[in-house]
């Protein structure tokens, strides 16, 4: 019996991981931001002490003058310890100074008739962020359809798993071109994302 091949396509298998996993680190770009990298026209990698952070701003960057801002993001982290991402320490910093927190579910909620549309898509603008091969994927909770699941009021992240969802702010003045900053704030860390909606985004 011949045993070679099944150990042929391990050995394949493991090449062709290694090689997506360097062909990833090989195309990102230093940004002017000292831990974030550019992966694409608009997905930002974040990697910091605590936490692993995938932003794409792809549907913000085609989308002026929405009511809401959304952003994708993947979020993991490189230590085994859990790491704890609470939603009410989430904002975003818009081009006017302003900081405006995170929505809350019973606002997504009041919103969601009115934004259902336009997450849709969004959904079909979306950018994959399955950037982490061999982890578990979950959903990030922090706010959800009406009816759908569960909103959680905060997430966990470790080196076993990846979660990934949406980022929703209610944008008084719109969404307007310029620069904006992705805030996350942990208890040792300030995550701290700078990315530009517009024509140099």
């Amino acid at each position: 019996m011949n045993t070679t091949r099944p150990l042929e396509g391990v050995v394949l298998a493991l090449g062709a991981l290694a090689l997506l996993t360097v062909t990833a680190c090989s195309t990102a770009t230093p940004t002017g931001t000292p831990g974030v990298e550019r992966l694409g026209n608009t997905i930002l990698h974040y990697r910091g002490p605590e936490l692993d952070v995938l932003l794409s701003y792809r549907f913000a960057s085609f989308n002026p003058g929405e009511d809401w801002l959304f952003l994708d993001v993947g979020i993991t982290s490189e230590t085994r310890n859990s790491v704890e991402i609470k939603r009410e320490k989430i904002a975003i910093r818009t081009p006017a100074g302003e900081i405006i927190p995170l929505a809350t579910q019973r606002e997504f909620g009041a919103a969601y008739p009115k934004l259902a549309p336009v997450l849709a898509r969004a959904d079909i603008a979306s950018e994959p962020l399955d950037f982490y091969p061999g982890r578990r994927t979950k959903g990030l909770d922090l706010l959800v359809p009406p009816g759908s699941a569960l909103a959680v009021e905060s997430v966990w992240a470790n080196d076993q798993d990846v979660a990934i969802g949406r980022l929703y702010f209610d944008i008084p003045a719109g969404v307007q071109p310029g620069p904006y900053e992705l805030r996350i704030d942990l208890q040792e860390t300030k995550i701290r994302i700078p990315f530009r909606l517009g024509p140099e985004s």
